[in-house]
């Protein structure tokens, strides 16, 4: 029982260490009872993106708390397993959950390598999953009944950022982009060439990198010359962080900057102001979201944490308290009633109003344009951005490769 006390990462390790390898064993609200719903983040807490776990877990309690730990006369047991960011790892954490502890719902991939592999399990087992991950498979080709996406369709945020760039700077048309081989980066990059042909631009080179690069002279080097007016950063990270740096280090004025799906604010601290101003960045989440709910999370979240939310713990909770809004509408909290009430559910979320593709279970949210500051512009040590733009455009129908129907 947490009852209050923060669970920091150390506590999370030390407790992962003690039960199933690097996992938690349930955290329990409430007193225990026969009417037990377990529910599950299973995110990445050790390795290359281990602060997203712990973000993601932050703000999945935030909404488990607002509900006093129950919902619909349930207990919420809420169980936390470590990915590793491994797809092998997540389905044997995600199968070991759903056998010893009877999980029924889980949130918390970050990697769309692994939230994939994980959605196989759910198909199988018939457990909701809602994913975050970048990938366009989740409500594309491998569409399943169990499975919902949060992060926006990437389609969304390459379409959201380009038209923002080419409305701003009609004169910068020709872009290079450098993108992670994966299926994230292949998926932006895929994306960027649709948005680009819409918007009358010019892609005039691309170079691909693998997962872990730290040197990327190689790649700022033969897109500086193919002389594009932008250099489209598909990748993310400490990939992208390194990117920036050595970018900076070339000392170019002339190449603007674009990371559509690049960095969240825990990278964007790690550069210096000099660094990410005037950067262009596509978020799918920002503190500065003008909406009542919104505002009342990001009070909570920083009282309670000292900080502000970013992308992983706005989906930690979003995810969450929608699942809750589901179980509710629905009077139920058996996953397979709570699918079909969020198929085409409308709802308030920290967006404003919120719709869910019946056929794809996309979550049709808006996805954000930001501008990082001068130094001397910002207001305090969060104030890192400004949101310019928005947008909300739905990936074509044509394109969409999911079979299901509604």
């Amino acid at each position: 029982m947490i009852s209050g006390k923060k669970m920091d990462r150390r506590t999370v390790l030390k407790a992962g260490v003690a039960a199933l390898g690097s996992s938690l064993s349930g955290i329990s609200w409430g007193q225990s009872a026969n009417n037990t719903l377990t529910m599950g983040v299973i995110s990445q807490q050790t390795g290359t993106f281990a602060y997203a776990g712990e973000l993601v877990l932050k703000g999945a309690q935030l909404a488990i708390e607002e509900r006093q730990g129950s919902i619909l006369g349930n207990k919420i047991n809420l169980v936390v397993r470590d990915d590793e960011g491994k797809p092998a790892v997540g389905v044997r954490r995600l199968t070991e959950a759903i056998s010893s502890n009877q999980l029924r719902y889980f949130i918390g991939n970050f990697s769309s390598a692994v939230g994939l592999a994980e959605l196989e399990v759910a198909r199988q087992e018939k457990v909701l999953q809602f994913a975050a991950g970048g990938s366009e498979d989740f409500t594309g080709s491998r569409c399943s009944p169990y499975t919902f996406q949060w992060s926006a369709h990437a389609y969304t945020a390459l379409r959201a950022t380009l038209e923002y760039v080419s409305k701003t700077m009609p004169e910068k048309k020709k872009i290079y982009t450098i993108t992670a081989d994966y299926a994230f980066g292949q998926s932006l990059l895929h994306y960027t060439q649709v948005a680009a042909k819409e918007l009358g631009l010019e892609l005039v080179g691309n170079a691909n990198h693998p997962s872990g690069e730290r040197q990327f002279t190689q790649y700022i080097t033969k897109a500086l010359s193919a002389r594009p007016d932008i250099i489209c950063l598909l990748t993310a990270g400490a990939d992208a962080v390194s990117a920036i740096r050595q970018f900076n280090s070339f000392g170019v004025k002339t190449v603007q900057i674009v990371g559509p799906w690049t960095l969240e604010v825990e990278q964007m601290r790690e550069l210096s102001p000099a660094m990410r101003s005037g950067m262009i960045l596509g978020l799918n989440y920002y503190q500065d979201i003008d909406t009542l709910l919104n505002k009342s999370f990001v009070e909570r979240y920083l009282k309670a944490h000292k900080n502000v939310p970013s992308y992983a713990a706005a989906y930690g909770y979003d995810s969450m308290r929608t699942l809750f809004l589901a179980m509710e509408k629905a009077q139920s909290v058996d996953a397979d009633a709570v699918l079909k009430t969020l198929e085409g559910m409308q709802y308030d979320s920290i967006f404003g109003p919120t719709r869910i593709d019946a056929r794809t279970h996309q979550v049709s949210r808006p996805y954000y344009v930001v501008q990082c500051k001068d130094a001397n512009a910002m207001k305090n040590e969060f104030d890192l951005a400004s949101i310019v733009s928005m947008g909300d455009k739905p990936q074509p129908i044509e394109l969409n490769e999911c079979k299901r129907t509604a």
